[in-house]
């Protein structure tokens, strides 16, 4: 009996220490520094599929940012885009695989703006 009490208390103390913390791999939310530079690692992205066939979208506005270790980095943006003409509630997701730009494949970037189908582009 008194082992199982023991054992209670130790999971208790182990869900109370680990519990506040993120599980590896999953998605860090961005504040700082660190989201000055995924701002810019959207704005470069967007810009460069702007030079291809993609559309021409601006930053108006990031609500949220995160970023995920998989295979690369996974960035995800809740933002306002503006396509010129109106702005758009969209959800901007790039995953960056630097070692396989020479292949053409270094880049993913999907947006999916409400009632809008979805752009999935890579490079």
């Amino acid at each position: 009996m008194h082992a199982v009490k023991v054992i209670f208390v130790l999971s208790l103390t182990l869900a109370v220490a680990f519990g506040r913390r993120r599980p590896p791999g999953a998605p860090k939310p961005l504040d700082g520094n660190d989201l000055a530079k995924a701002k810019n690692i959207l704005t470069t992205t967007l810009t460069k599929l702007a030079a291809g066939d993609g559309p021409k979208y601006e930053v108006v506005n990031v609500k949220t940012a995160t970023t995920q270790l998989v295979a690369g980095s996974l960035y995800k943006f809740e933002v306002e885009l503006s396509n010129g003409s109106e702005n758009k509630e969209c959800t901007v997701k790039i995953w960056d695989r630097p070692w396989l730009q020479e292949k053409g494949e270094g880049t993913n970037i999907k947006i999916k703006c409400k009632d809008e189908a979805e752009i999935d582009t890579t490079w």
